[in-house]
């Protein structure tokens, strides 16, 4: 499902995270708030997130399940708090993660940065918001 960059405004729809076929949510470059709805962290099948440059606001939970085939998430541009959960480490075929420029605090887990052997870029707001071992 590719919808970046169309000025598109309000709350992401909770039914997209009921399409468990999905593989690809690009909606990166838009205008969207509120929370990322619950349901779009249960996408088994997912391999690339883009939800970069909005207005999104919330924490990320602790337990993500994504497919283990995923392989991008871009998190970046946003306004989204609290802790970066030890579950994102959870996927071997990891290669882009991006958090910067939100509002996250406290530690990465370690878990992160040993898990991820493919990771070629991950970036947060280090040292500023939050302290990594393994910020880039």
């Amino acid at each position: 499902f590719w919808a970046s960059d169309n000025s598109f405004s309000g709350p992401i729809p909770k039914e997209l995270g009921l399409v468990e076929s999905l593989d690809t949510i690009s909606l990166g470059n838009n205008r969207l708030t509120g929370t990322i709805p619950e349901s779009l962290y249960n996408l088994y099948n997912i391999e690339y997130l883009n939800l970069y440059n909005n207005m999104l606001t919330g924490s990320l939970p602790k337990n993500i399940n994504y497919s283990e085939n995923m392989h991008t998430i871009l998190l970046y541009g946003n306004n989204l708090m609290g802790t970066i959960p030890e579950s994102l480490g959870n996927f071997p075929n990891l290669e882009i993660l991006q958090l910067h420029s939100n509002k996250f605090s406290g530690t990465v887990p370690d878990v992160i940065c040993e898990n991820l052997s493919l990771l070629t870029s991950f970036e947060t707001d280090c040292p500023y918001l939050v302290k990594c071992s393994c910020c880039t």
